[in-house]
Order: structure tokens, then C-alpha cells, then sequence
């Protein structure tokens, strides 16, 4: 991850490891605090603060919580939710967050346990997020045993990587152990309650009074870690950064065609390429910004707009939305069009088909965008295309058929020209323009600036299956009242087959780790001042080239060994970078005293390592396929002990 140039309130630059780290920093003072207070002026106190939702709406904490507690029961108790169920494409912090600090996040659900007087927490997460789940389960085993609970049950609940399981209604019925199908009630008019069998995904909830029975506070992971820091230094230093409307910082996720991806945060307000260039590192130097990705909730952003100061009202008046700030940034070389259905086709898929016209125009807008991207649309599959972005969200119960008018409307309005630049090919000569498709998927990890997206989710099927082929059912129809099945929680290997007597010593962990710590470096470096400079430099080159000769030692030898021609190639091409690396490193020792030149030295030291690091993936992707299962492990062994010596104290 990069974290450079930030604030720090929330995303700590390196991970905290125990709760007695979290405690020798202060953590647990604020919970103490709220303990000590009526719960209505911690309610106070959030909504004093102006901190809203960080979870795409951006609905104000305070008041979420203030409507909770009105319409809470009194008879049944109110639990608290943290929504940790990231699956937006082009957003990992939350994942992040709950990596280096879930201490944080777990006081904030305590402290609005408090506040509304809920002795439940539950914390809905996918269950593929393998690290978090081991992150979290310690955290609580923690807190229990150093009796910060005080008689609140916390419990995770597994569920599955559809996208839907991230909406709020989604996510409470998954945790009643039905299908993430979106409800008509919100969460403050009822929660999660599992005394029957009724669906609470069905129309009969619909009524206008609602229902009686208890609501639910669902908050997002990065909205909780911010309440300790509020109630523990009030509600004027939250506002000390960041505008008015959008007061404190912002956790944003920088992906794409940039330098390298990474999590950062900012002070809200911060203009969106100046985020480009703190967390993406910007583009390389022949390169220009043509559209950005904010998730998949709203309008496409075109360079144009870089300026436009990351708020909630910023960027509405801008014509977009903030949303969960995770920015898919396309350089010059991708059509829009080719975007546009990407994101389509993304949420078409996803579509649970409970709102007819949400899947079925849906479906045919990523068809009909596809076609377009392929030349091969028509004046009448045009003119289909704007009657289905008039109906799509007919009837809709959540935002996904929105999130495909904002993302196809703003392709036609901001895009004209390369929309009209693929009719006029076909007119004139069919099928002479095609641009290259997108990959739209959410992100499976980030390492060492490193892009991973979650594969089996370019293969689902609009049925939500893995089949060959859709069955023309949609899940609404399908699947029905049937429980939610989830898979065993699994590791968040890439390449699961991998596996063998060494397993714990799985030859990506290995270098993902190592790439962790030197990224953990760079930031060290590129934030120590004149004093700790000479030092973060000299450990920042140490693991370099620590890294550098086992790769060129171990996976260079044995891609050349086992690889083949293409091994050879692959190996020549990566001891080509590791060379460039190390030269960079000279000039990180010659920048001396110039600050800006030795930030700009580091950074390249990433940006190259970043490179160096794509050349090992390819590496090990080669010999995943030519090494037989004990070659592989002698291998994982063999970088294990390898590159544990690149570990810096």
C-alpha cells in the first residue's frame, strides 16, 4: 500500500500487532471515556463532528445513529453492524484498515454499542478475506480476555463475494442466513431478527408504517475507526481538516493505468489528482488521464475534473459522487466506451433480478454497450440502448440500477465524440473499430503496488453461477428463500494449488510479504526527516538488495531451469529491472540533503520495484505450470529461507 503524504487518524503507516500496542498508544481511552458519559451525548458529540458515512452514501453518522435510537425497541435489543463485506471494484480500505489497526475499528463498534445501548455486535466480512477474518478473531479473542466486551457479544458472520452482500439490507440478510437480496425496510426500521422464516427480502415488508420490530445500526468499517479519535478529542478536532460539509480525512484507493496502486488518506477536500499523485504515484510521463472509475456507483470522471476537491458536495455539483473513493484511473489508450461496458456488464451481472427491470435492461445495456464497443451497433440498438436507460430503474428496492444510469448516462454525455467516433466506423466500414475490453472486478489485494483483482468474478454468470453458460434464471428466481451457502473460509493465496508439505511457506505469501515490508520501507524513507534520513535509506537499500539477489538467485535460476524459452526471456527481462533498481539506489544515496530530490529518488525506487515485482508474478505464473508438486515446494522452501533474511528489524 502506499501511504505517503498522509494525515494518519485512522490508517496507521505500519500494522499494530496486539492490543498492547494498540493500548501502549493510547487505545481504549476513548471507549473509557463513552463508558463514563450519558449515551445521548456521545450521539451528540458524532453528530457535533459532522463525520458522515464513509461507506458510499455519505449519510451523517450522527444522525443515523439519533434515528436508530428512535425507532429502537423496547423490548427487543439493537445490535450493531459493521458492514466489512468490501466488494466495490477500485476500493481496499477497508481491508487496509482492518490489516493494520481492526483495534480501532472494533473500540468505534463498542463506543455505538454504548451510544445506543446495544449489547450485540456482529461483523458481516466475505468469507474469502482471509486475513482480515485472522486479524479480527484475534482483536476479539484480545478484548475479551482484557475485559474491554463488558458483557457485548461480538461475532463475526461470514457471507459470500457477491456484490450485493455489501448493500446494508443485503448484508442483514445474510446474517439471517438467507441470500444477499436487497430489502424494501431499512436497517432503522428493522434489523435482524430470526424468530420465522419470512423473507425479509420480501414486498410484504413494503408497508408504509414499516415494522415494529428492533432496527439495526449498520456503520462501514473506515466511518467506526474514525469514532474513537471524535469522542476521545472531540468533536473540533475531527474538523480541524477537511470543509465544512465534509469534515476529517478520507481513506481513498488509487488503482489502475497509475504508477502503482495503493490506500492512502487525505484531508477531505483534497483535489482529486493531486490524491492521483500522492497515492498512485500519477502516470508515466507520456501518459494522460482520460477517465476515471469512482466504484461503480456513479458518473464517469474525465480529466477535466481532476481538480474538483474530494467532498460529498464537490463532487455531486461536478456531476459525480464520492462513493466509497476507490479511483480506477484509464490513460489515453482506453476507449471509454470499453469502461463504460465494463461497469455495465459488472453490474448486470450482479443484479439479484428481484426488480425485473434492473436485471433484464440491465443485461441488455452491457449487451448493447458491448456491441458499441465492438462497432456493431445500429441506429435501432442505439436508440434501445437510451429507451433501456429510461426504464432500468423501474421498481428498484437498492441503487445498483442507478449506479447503471449514472455510469452509461454519463458516457453519452461526457463521451459524445467517441460514442459517435464507433457509429460512424460502422456506418462506414463494419467492424473497423474495435477497442480492447476492461477488466471491472473487485480488487482481491495489493502488494508491493501491485494490482491483484478477484478472478472468479470475471467468470460469473448472470445466474451468479460459474457455469459454462448463463441458465437464463436470475438469483431472485433461482436461489429464492433457500439459505445462503458459504464456502470455507480460504487464505488469500492467488494460486490456492499451490499447496504442499511446506505450506506454510507458499512461494507468493513469501514475496508478497517481502514486498510488503519494503513498501512499509519506502514510506519510512520517504517520510523521515533530515535526521533519519541516512538511516531509512541504509535499510531501505539493505532489503532491496537482499530482495533482489534471492529473486535473481532462486526464481531467475529456476525460470531458466524450468521455463523453457520463455523462462529464459522472463528471467533476462527481470535481472534487466533488478539491475535498473539498484542503480536507482545510487541515486537515492547521492540526493543527500536535497528533500525533494531524495523523494523523488524513492519514489522511483518504488515505482521500479513495483515493475521488478509484476516480472516475479510472471515468473511463478510460468513455473506454477511447468513444475511438478514437489518442485514447487522445494522451491517455496527455498525462498522462504531466502528471502527471511530480507527482513528488516
Amino acid at each position: 500500500m502506499a501511504l505517503t503524504g498522509s494525515e494518519w487518524r485512522v490508517l496507521d503507516p505500519h500494522p499494530v500487532h496486539s492490543l498492547a500496542d494498540y493500548e501502549a498508544a493510547g487505545g481504549g481511552a476513548a471507549l473509557a471515556s463513552a463508558r463514563q458519559v450519558e449515551p445521548r451525548a456521545i450521539v451528540d458529540v458524532i453528530a457535533a463532528s459532522g463525520l458522515r458515512g464513509r461507506g458510499g452514501a455519505g449519510f451523517p453518522t450522527g444522525r443515523k445513529w439519533e434515528t436508530v435510537l428512535t425507532y429502537s425497541s423496547p423490548e427487543e435489543p439493537t445490535p450493531v453492524v459493521i458492514n466489512a463485506a468490501e466488494g466495490e471494484p477500485g476500493t481496499f480500505k477497508d481491508r487496509a484498515l482492518l490489516r493494520t489497526n481492526p483495534y480501532r475499528v472494533l473500540e468505534g463498534a463498542l463506543i455505538a454499542a454504548v451510544a445506543i445501548g446495544s449489547d450485540e455486535i456482529r461483523i458481516g466480512t466475505k468469507a474469502r478475506f482471509g486475513r482480515e477474518i485472522q486479524r479480527l478473531r484475534q482483536a476479539i479473542d484480545e478484548m475479551e480476555a482484557r475485559g474491554w466486551l463488558d458483557g457485548v457479544s461480538v461475532r463475526l458472520v461470514l457471507g459470500p463475494s457477491h456484490y450485493l452482500f455489501g448493500e446494508e439490507t443485503g448484508l442483514l440478510e445474510v446474517m439471517e442466513g438467507r441470500q444477499p437480496f436487497p430489502r424494501v425496510t431499512p436497517p432503522y426500521r428493522r434489523g435482524i431478527e430470526e424468530r420465522d422464516g419470512r423473507s425479509a427480502a420480501g414486498v410484504d415488508l413494503a408497508a408504509p408504517g414499516g415494522t415494529e420490530e428492533p432496527p439495526a445500526l449498520v456503520n462501514n468499517v473506515e466511518t467506526l475507526a474514525h469514532v474513537p479519535g471524535i469522542v476521545q478529542n472531540g468533536p473540533e478536532w475531527f474538523r480541524e481538516v477537511g470543509t465544512e460539509q465534509s469534515p476529517g480525512t478520507l481513506v481513498c484507493t488509487v488503482t489502475g493505468d497509475t504508477r502503482r496502486s495503493g490506500v492512502g488518506e487525505v484531508p477531505m477536500g483534497t483535489p482529486l489528482g493531486e490524491v492521483i499523485e500522492r497515492i498512485g504515484w500519477g502516470l508515466p510521463a507520456d501518459r494522460r488521464i482520460s477517465t476515471i472509475v469512482a466504484g461503480t456507483a456513479n458518473a464517469l470522471i474525465p480529466e477535466s475534473l481532476l481538480d474538483t476537491p474530494l467532498t460529498y458536495e464537490a463532487m455531486r455539483a461536478a456531476g459525480t459522487g464520492l462513493g466509497s473513493a476507490g479511483f480506477i484511473v484509464f490513460d489515453d489508450r482506453t476507449d471509454p466506451v470499453s469502461v463504460a461496458a465494463a461497469v455495465s456488464h459488472f453490474l448486470a451481472v450482479e443484479s439479484c433480478g428481484q426488480c425485473e427491470p434492473c436485471k433484464r435492461d440491465g443485461m441488455a445495456l452491457a449487451e448493447h454497450l458491448e456491441q458499441l464497443r465492438g462497432s456493431m451497433l445500429d441506429e435501432f440498438g442505439y436508440s434501445d440502448l437510451l429507451s433501456r436507460l429510461d426504464t432500468v430503474e423501474d421498481g428498484q428496492r437498492c441503487n445498483l440500477a442507478s449506479q447503471q444510469t449514472a455510469v452509461v448516462g454519463s458516457l453519452l454525455r461526457l463521451y459524445a465524440p467517441n460514442v459517435r467516433q464507433h457509429r460512424e466506423a460502422e456506418a462506414a466500414a463494419p467492424g473497423s473499430l474495435v477497442s480492447n475490453p476492461v477488466a471491472i472486478a473487485p480488487i482481491d489485494n495489493i502488494v508491493g503496488g501491485r494490482l491483484v483483482l478477484d478472478a472468479s468474478e470475471l467468470t460469473k454468470q448472470p445466474d451468479w453461477s460459474h457455469d459454462e453458460t448463463w441458465s437464463g434464471a436470475v438469483p431472485a428466481a433461482l436461489l429464492g428463500d433457500t439459505p445462503v451457502h458459504i464456502e470455507a473460509p480460504t487464505s488469500s493465496r492467488r494460486w490456492p494449488e499451490w499447496e504442499s508439505q511446506f505450506d506454510d511457506r507458499h512461494p507468493l505469501e513469501v514475496i508478497d510479504s517481502s514486498h510488503e515490508e519494503l513498501d512499509r520501507l519506502i514510506h519510512d524513507a520517504m517520510g523521515s526527516g533530515p535526521d533519519a534520513r541516512m538511516t531509512a535509506g541504509q535499510r531501505l537499500e539493505h532489503a532491496v538488495r537482499l530482495h533482489v539477489d534471492v529473486t535473481r538467485r532462486i526464481l531467475t535460476f529456476m525460470a531458466r531451469r524450468h521455463g523453457g524459452d520463455q523462462g529464459e526471456e522472463i528471467a533476462d527481462a527481470t535481472e534487466l529491472k533488478g539491475v535498473h533498481v539498484l542503480e536507482l539506489l545510487d541515486e537515492v544515496d547521492a540526493a543527500g540533503d536535497d528533500e525533494a530530490r531524495w523523494r523523488d529518488a524513492v519514489r522511483e525506487v518504488g515505482v521500479a520495484l513495483h515493475d521488478f515485482g509484476a516480472k516475479e508474478d510472471e515468473m511463478l505464473e510460468l513455473l506454477r505450470h511447468t513444475m511438478d508438486p514437489q518442485e514447487r515446494a522445494e522451491l517455496g522452501d527455498a525462498l522462504a529461507e531466502g528471502i527471511a533474511t530480507s527482513t528488516v528489524p
